[in-house]
């Protein structure tokens, strides 16, 4: 048996040793192709697993976290009128930010900024004046208009009071 073997040094560490095994006919033709099919399993296994961390976080989107207390989002539809506000990606339709924030008992709301937290850990903080002017959707997602779209957090389940 003929075996051949390379090996690649970097500094003082081998980073590699590949042998090939000419006996057995072993060679780049017919390795690539099982590399290729080992890359692809790989990446299609990987999408199905962050599809499913994703869809189980996101099944719980009818709650949300606003000072420490939990709330049912389906409750503040029912409680409050819809409000419409303008936004440079067009109409969009949701629950005032400002009387949510009313309904939660915070004392002097102007006094504090606001964290929105999204599912995946994404958050940004806005002003009170900033939420004066914002909405929650049915879709789990606040806009304000006059702020960049990175303000626009989707898959809400926390606003922290600071």
């Amino acid at each position: 048996q003929y075996y051949r073997r390379h090996s690649v040094i970097w500094g003082n560490s081998y980073i590699a040793n590949i042998v090939c095994e000419a006996s057995i006919g072993m060679n780049k033709e017919k390795i690539i192709p099982f590399l290729a099919m080992a890359v692809l399993l790989i990446g299609t296994f990987s999408t199905l697993y962050v599809h499913a961390t994703q869809s189980s976080t996101l099944s719980t989107g009818n709650s949300i976290i606003i000072n420490d207390v939990e709330y049912n989002t389906e409750q503040f539809f029912d409680l409050f009128a819809s409000t419409t506000i303008q936004t440079d990606d067009g109409e969009k339709t949701g629950i005032s930010l400002n009387e949510l924030i009313g309904f939660t008992g915070i004392s002097c709301p102007s006094c504090h900024d606001y964290c929105i937290i999204a599912a995946d850990g994404y958050q940004q903080t806005v002003t009170w004046e900033n939420m004066q002017k914002g909405i929650f959707t049915e879709e789990n997602r606040v806009y304000f208009p006059g702020l960049a779209h990175t303000f626009w957090v989707r898959n809400i389940v926390e606003i922290e009071v600071k």
